[in-house]
């Protein structure tokens, strides 16, 4: 039977959602994947360990998906679906769901996409999904210390891996490399099966090595309130971090493998009072020395026993990702293609499109 005249239509609008630590971003997106209007508030699951109580996020989320609505002039009940990954689904954002284990396919992936309804949701009106996140493999019955080395989990960044398999091709062993707050190193398989991750904290370290210490005053202009800290950020503007050095890369790689990372973290500071040198130049040390701590993790991988693949795909800020790219082309030697991914817009899309590849293949739309 045909549905009533009356009866609210459903469109071919829905919603997606990245609701990260600080900040929240909601996206309205037809069922080809494009992005028609998002907006942005800053609001995150900290908040929630902040206040104790996941309330606030709710109001918020709530709040600003009402906001991209009213802009778009939309009704709630036109909204085909809402679909959200990322810490949305951990403990300190809407409802913990438990992680799958490594490795996942996209088929594991979409199939345990979660409904969620009533009070658990932010908003009853709007009909929200939920896509889990991935753990290595271990023996939790077991709560064995050994293991410790092994362990390793995402949320979020699955979502992105499978946006990207749609926009860049499937079936071909590939490692994802995302630089964010942290740096996650993902590798798949031929059958596009995400086989687990290796986690370090260089974005945060990042953050806090500027804001915390006296290192702060040799790595930024004088006068900046910003500092590094656009760096660690996937929505940096280019122009916000000095051009790629190959001279502090290679002054970097030298003393972090030779002295270690603490040691490479007070060279800016003799570089400013001892030498002639600039911001700049002190900055990118400091970048350098970073990544050449996280390729530490990277070369993990053949003793987890994950292949790096025939690619090598780059997310994040365009600063962080030239570094990352001369280092592993001059100095791991990887044979594998690399690509950076570093337009806002673009990984933006990443999530998009994996969250809707996700629900189509559930069956959702």
């Amino acid at each position: 039977m045909a549905p009533s005249s009356t009866e609210p239509q459903r469109s071919d609008r829905m919603l997606t959602i990245d609701c990260g630590t600080t900040n929240s971003r909601v996206y309205l997106v037809n069922s080809h994947g494009e992005i028609l209007l998002w907006k942005s508030r800053k609001v995150g699951v900290k908040d929630t360990a902040i206040r104790g109580s996941n309330d606030y996020l709710k109001e918020e989320l709530k709040a600003l998906t009402e906001e991209v609505l009213k802009e778009a002039g939309i009704s709630k009940s036109e909204i085909r679906l809402v679909i959200s990954s990322g810490m949305i689904t951990s403990e300190l954002g809407l409802i913990e769901l438990p992680h799958l284990f490594a490795p996942v396919s996209m088929e594991d992936l979409s199939g345990s996409i979660t409904r969620v309804d009533g009070e658990e949701s932010f908003d009853p009106d709007l009909p929200l999904y939920l896509i889990r996140g991935i753990k290595n493999p271990y023996h939790p019955e077991r709560n064995d210390l050994s293991e410790l080395a092994r362990l390793d989990f995402m949320r979020g960044e699955e979502t992105q891996v499978a946006g990207l398999l749609q926009l860049y091709g499937s079936g071909i062993p590939s490692t994802v490399i995302n630089l964010s707050s942290h740096t996650k190193c993902i590798p798949i398989d031929q059958r596009d099966r995400i086989l687990g991750s290796v986690t370090t904290l260089s974005g945060q370290v990042f953050e806090a090595l500027v804001k915390e210490t006296f290192i702060g005053k040799s790595v930024i202009p004088v006068g900046s309130t910003s500092g590094m800290l656009e760096a660690t950020s996937p929505l940096a503007k280019p122009e916000e971090s000095p051009p790629f050095d190959p001279e502090m890369a290679d002054l970097a790689y030298e003393i972090v493998r030779e002295a270690g990372l603490l040691r490479g973290f007070v060279m800016p500071r003799f570089m400013d009072v001892l030498l002639r040198t600039s911001w700049q130049q002190r900055r990118k040390f400091v970048e350098s020395a970073l990544a050449v701590d996280d390729l530490l993790a990277l070369r993990l991988f053949p003793k987890f026993g994950f292949p790096y693949g025939e690619r090598i795909f780059l997310v994040g800020p365009r600063a962080r990702c030239e570094i990352f790219e001369y280092y592993l082309i001059e100095k791991m030697q990887i044979p594998a293609t690399i690509r950076s991914i570093s337009d806002p817009m673009e990984i933006s899309l990443l999530a998009v499109q994996g969250a809707l590849y996700l629900a189509k293949k559930r069956g959702l739309f």
